[in-house]
């Protein structure tokens, strides 16, 4: 009865294993800039707020560059990328020394599976303001994400969960992505869909020497039964 109880463990966690990978998570999400960084003459406002501007157009007839966070419903599983949000992005032409270097995109996702869980994690989005000489991609703005992202990971019924950034999805108006940038031509608008994906860790898979011992104790069980039954017989 022993044998057979560590013969089934390998098998056990293999099903405990696929059982995270096929588990739902759905929510919603929101957001909001926080931690501003740029020059002395730097101008912002909408700090702590789903949209985030910054500079000094008045002298060119334009309004603000800005930022802003639309969250929304989101329904996946485990390992598998969804949209938690889009990023819309107006590139307005201001004074040189009236920008913004960077701020921090602070998410906060409301899980109703698993429920009642609220977690929020910290992204840092690099802002590029460009020279505005040279042909219109010359000219683009650009908002960059960092290629890693500190791991923001929470616990529920045992299990960690983390939080994985993927990049950038769709993007609709004028603007374009070269692999970690957001970039959006002078005077226009674009907005940009953001992946993740939710992992968790598992059980560790059996090495190939654990399912030949599992299926040689399997086979064990099954002589024993068989040479039982003769004996009875």
């Amino acid at each position: 009865m022993k044998k057979f109880s560590l013969a089934l463990t390998p098998l056990a966690m293999l099903f405990f294993s696929a059982n995270l990978y096929a588990q739902a998570v759905a929510g919603s999400s929101s957001g909001s800039f926080i931690n501003p960084t740029g020059p002395g003459g730097m101008l912002t406002s909408g700090v702590g707020t789903p949209s985030f501007s910054w500079g000094d157009g008045s002298a060119f007839g334009s309004p603000p560059s800005s930022l802003a966070f639309t969250g929304g419903s989101f329904s996946s599983s485990v390992n598998t990328p969804f949209s938690f949000g889009t990023l819309s992005y107006y590139n307005g032409t201001i004074l040189l020394g009236t920008e913004a270097t960077g701020v921090d995109l602070s998410v906060l996702l409301n899980f109703t599976t698993p429920s009642g869980v609220n977690q929020s994690f910290n992204y840092t989005l690099g802002l590029i303001n460009t020279p505005n000489v040279g042909a219109p991609a010359e000219q683009a703005d650009i908002v960059q994400f960092q290629t890693t992202f500190p791991s923001s990971s929470f616990s529920y019924g045992g299990v960690n969960y983390t939080m994985e950034f993927l990049g950038i999805g769709s993007i609709t108006g004028s603007g374009y992505s070269t692999i970690n940038q957001f970039h959006v031509l002078e005077g226009a608008s674009a907005n940009a869909e953001l992946l993740g994906r939710i992992t968790a860790q598992t059980a560790p898979v059996p090495e190939p020497e654990t399912y030949a011992m599992l299926l040689a104790g399997l086979g064990l069980l099954s002589f024993a039964a068989k040479r039982k039954k003769n004996n009875t017989a």
